[in-house]
């Protein structure tokens, strides 16, 4: 396979920035996933990758070997695309085979490679059928495995289940992440759905306005992110940020406080905490932060409870199935101060993470 390295990598569309000095260096055999909202640059880092876009700035290696001026063609990249992108005229065996035969690849090999392919993606039963007589979640196989019967250097992947529907996400999620185990394969996926990137990447790259953000495994991200953004990007719901001042050995809210070391007196901060990291008390002078109930979501495995403190927004608690809470009633919720994250109330990056 093949190690992908963009270092200081920029698209310019005229005198517009898409995309900023993107270092990311993806091992042999990773499956890295580009994380981030609509706009933020990941989809034309992808295709700079792959070749459809010319990179302004930077250089792409793969294996050492300069890319930025190497056609699509022979970066032996195979690309799945959201809109599955097959020929609606040729049968599934067609689709399949249809890389290899342009290739000029000898005919017994090209029907070896697309028995193959079919046999583990369980696409057997359809060769002969048409896309129009395939449900989405087969259209979608067929493209994964048009990519994998050409044994490419690198597989990049651009939102490829965002047109189906959820069960089918989750059955074909696993059964990306089978392949990859499997194939030991070099992957990118570009993704903006968060369950995505933390079930299936061995790293997540967080991208925001054109620029990387973060870098990690996916629970370091989770639990150590480097700004404000990754923190309320990451995590549903996301993670809880609140103003805070620093006192004499502690850190205080509007309606609260917790025991913090380390900090200049009076020096003004954003505390984050997630979610499952609040626990309801009732010793109010353990409370990191107090307020009244405004809503709760039952969603079954657990349950949400919103608490208005005075600030913009309300708290979020997570908490299990059989917590109990009442409209208007008030809460107090503690947190465990290793569980905190503080970020510059400036520039929204950590600036703290050992408590």
């Amino acid at each position: 396979m093949a190690v992908v390295k963009l270092e200081d990598v920029g698209k310019l569309y005229g005198g517009v920035r898409a995309v900023r000095d993107v270092n990311i260096t993806v091992e042999d055999g990773e499956f890295m996933v580009l994380l981030g909202p609509s706009g933020c640059g990941k989809s034309t880092t992808l295709r700079m990758i792959a070749g459809l876009e010319t990179i302004s700035e930077g250089e792409l290696t793969i294996d050492g070997r300069r890319m930025n001026e190497v056609p699509a063609r022979d970066r032996d990249i195979a690309m799945v695309f959201q809109s599955y992108a097959l020929y609606p005229h040729m049968s599934v065996r067609d689709n399949l085979g249809f890389g290899l035969k342009r290739r000029q690849k000898d005919r017994a090999l090209v029907a070896r490679r697309v028995a193959e392919v079919a046999e583990a993606i369980g696409l057997t039963p359809y060769l002969d059928r048409k896309p129009h007589a395939l449900s989405g979640g087969q259209r979608q196989r067929v493209a994964l495995g048009r990519a994998i019967v050409r044994d490419p250097k690198v597989f990049l992947f651009d939102e490829p289940l965002s047109n189906l529907d959820a069960a089918l996400r989750v059955s074909t999620r696993a059964e990306l992440v089978r392949l990859h185990r499997e194939l030991g394969a070099t992957m990118i996926y570009v993704t903006h759905d968060q369950v995505e990137a933390m079930t299936m990447g061995d790293r997540v790259c967080i991208m925001d306005h054109g620029e990387v953000a973060q870098i990690g495994t996916p629970m370091e991200v989770y639990l150590n992110p480097a700004n404000t953004f990754v923190a309320a990007f990451l995590g549903n719901p996301p993670m809880n940020l609140m103003p805070a001042t620093a006192a004499e050995g502690a850190l205080r809210t509007g309606t609260g406080q917790a025991p913090i070391a380390g900090l200049s007196p009076g020096r003004r901060v954003t505390l984050g905490v997630r979610p499952e990291d609040l626990a309801v008390t009732d010793d109010p002078a353990r409370a990191l932060v107090s307020g009244r109930v405004t809503q709760v979501e039952a969603l079954g495995a657990e349950t949400l409870i919103h608490v208005a403190t005075g600030d913009e927004k309300p708290v979020i608690l997570r908490s299990g199935r059989a917590a109990q809470a009442r409209l208007d009633e008030t809460l107090h919720l503690a947190a465990d101060p290793a569980a905190l994250r503080l970020f510059d109330i400036e520039t929204g990056r950590a600036i703290s993470r050992e408590m």
